[in-house]
């Protein structure tokens, strides 16, 4: 008798401690590739919050973040992830900054059972969730607008980092479009490294190579100083791509009430993906899966709804007029929504 009172206990212990180690609170290591520009700072912000949010609920144990010190370097970041594997982290966040490159240190975390997702650009790594905007249409909507508007002339294109997934994505949409378009000339096409600063130093070199330039194909972070550099040489182009925040709205909007002969298109690319990709991971770390046809090619991409032109100006306008000069529209979906796209 005291023999069967004893295994029983001992299997309740077991259980017990079975389920201990299901309940486990992780540890999350954030690599964000990036820093240092207006987009990368909100998206470390979106992180933050909901990294502050799951540890207050008790839902993880903590989090970390760690930037890059060389901005897009994909050795650097790999290190990055092998120190996260050493600290025995639970699951990896990472903002990858070459879509193969990281292959082999991604395969070392799932050999230590770690969970990793990639956000914001894809890796081609087996068995990881990436969690992203479709770049290649986001940017193809892009360049449609501006090459169906400007029908004939010269456009130049400042694109973001050389090498980073999401950029080679976009660069692919903007050359697909233009073979449709015989009329329109690409006369530059050069790295604006997603920083206004140095956008702005390109596009000024452009301009003063005395070329006519009649569109601008650039991307988020960089559109306020490529239109800057404009202003500053006296001249505009007829077309462009803007950024969705506050500083490039203000000069599109003085240039609307001016009458200027210049138009602008844009749509957010919201930094808060890193809080929505934060929000999955979760999800897939306590055993939830996928509802069928949410994934397509182990992705998950975000639908960004809004593009605004002139004719939708105003809506875009209402949200960003009373935000400091430096904010960009963004979102974060809420535990709600991430929620419901598993069973």
């Amino acid at each position: 008798m005291k023999r069967a009172i004893l295994v029983v206990s001992l299997c309740i212990l077991l259980v017990g401690l079975g389920t201990l180690a299901l309940a486990k609170l992780p540890v999350v290591g954030i690599s964000t590739g990036s820093s240092g520009t207006s987009w990368r700072t909100i998206m470390i912000a979106a992180l933050e919050e909901v990294g502050n949010e799951y540890k207050a609920a008790g839902k993880i144990a903590d989090y970390k973040i760690v930037n890059n010190i060389v901005n897009g370097d994909a050795t650097e970041q790999a290190n990055i992830i092998r120190d996260f594997i050493s600290q025995g982290v639970d699951i990896i966040l990472v903002n990858p900054n070459s879509p193969d490159a990281l292959n082999g240190v991604i395969k070392e975390a799932q050999d230590e059972g770690i969970l990793v997702v990639a956000f914001d650009a894809t890796v081609t790594a087996p068995d990881v969730v990436n969690v992203t905007l479709d770049h290649y249409a986001w940017n193809k909507k892009n360049v449609e607008f501006i090459a169906s508007t400007l029908k004939k002339g010269n456009v130049i294109q400042i694109y973001g980092l050389e090498g980073h997934p999401a950029n080679n994505d976009r660069i692919r949409a903007t050359y697909d479009v233009l073979k449709n378009y015989p009329d329109i000339k690409l006369i530059a096409d050069t790295s604006g490294y997603w920083d206004q600063t140095k956008a702005k130093e390109v596009a000024a070199q452009i301009i003063a190579s005395g070329q006519q330039i009649d569109g601008v194909i650039t991307q988020d972070g960089e559109a306020y100083g490529v239109l800057s550099a404009f202003l500053d040489a006296g001249k505009l182009p007829k077309v462009m791509f803007g950024d969705p925040g506050t500083a490039f709205f203000k000069e599109w909007k003085k240039l609307r009430d001016a009458g200027a002969d210049f138009k602008a298109c844009t749509q957010p690319n919201p930094p808060g993906i890193g809080g929505t990709a934060f929000r999955i991971a979760l999800q897939l770390y306590n055993g939830k899966k996928f509802k069928p046809g949410v994934l397509q090619n182990n992705t998950f991409f975000y639908k960004v709804g809004m593009f605004i032109t002139d004719e939708n100006f105003d809506q875009g306008w209402e949200l960003l007029k009373d935000k400091p000069d430096d904010y960009l529209l963004s979102e974060i979906m809420s535990e709600e929504a991430v929620a419901e796209l598993f069973e």
